[in-house]
């Protein structure tokens, strides 16, 4: 006597394998997304730490320009000072020239230093946008990677449960 009915077999349905398959799909899925998750977690943080980072290095820079000037104009008023206790001609070419050089020696200074800073600050705000869409993309990826498990798994488990079974269930 054959056995018919809904007792197992390879023809009615899925089996106990097949079962396993589905939920082993399931779990690799779910770790797929919390490995996403957190991936993106840590991007996100480092992009908000690189954001701090440009934002204190807009504020640095300008301090720093504000602190060169004052030493500029305090250098530039030593200049006149010493001039003037010498009983220098305020006009003579040859000490506006020394006073104009020192005055471009320190502008020039002061643009190096504040651009450098500036220019790190741009640096930072550029990674933390890396560090904004490598998030993005982890998410994407977790996502899509856990549907890909899952397909895989139904296909394993219509394969472990037979032709027939996989078009019944379709």
């Amino acid at each position: 006597m054959g056995s018919s009915g809904s007792g197992g077999g390879s023809g009615g349905g899925l089996t106990p394998a097949g079962g396993m398959s589905l939920a082993s799909a399931g779990l690799s899925a779910y770790s797929t997304i919390l490995q996403s998750q957190g991936t993106a977690a840590g991007d996100e943080f480092q992009a908000e730490k690189l954001q701090t980072a440009a934002t204190y290095g807009d504020l640095k820079a300008s301090q720093t320009a504000g602190q060169m000037t004052r030493n500029l104009n305090a250098t530039l008023g030593n200049i006149d000072a010493v001039r003037a206790a010498a009983n220098a001609n305020p006009n003579s070419p040859t000490g506006a020239a020394f006073r104009d050089n020192q005055e471009n020696i320190g502008t020039e200074n002061k643009t190096i230093t504040v651009d450098s800073i500036l220019a790190q600050s741009d640096q930072d705000r550029s990674d933390a946008a890396y560090y904004q869409s490598a998030a993005s993309n982890a998410l994407l990826s977790g996502g899509i990677g856990a549907a890909a498990g899952i397909a895989g798994g139904i296909g394993k488990a219509f394969a472990a449960a037979g032709p027939a079974a996989a078009l019944l269930a379709l």
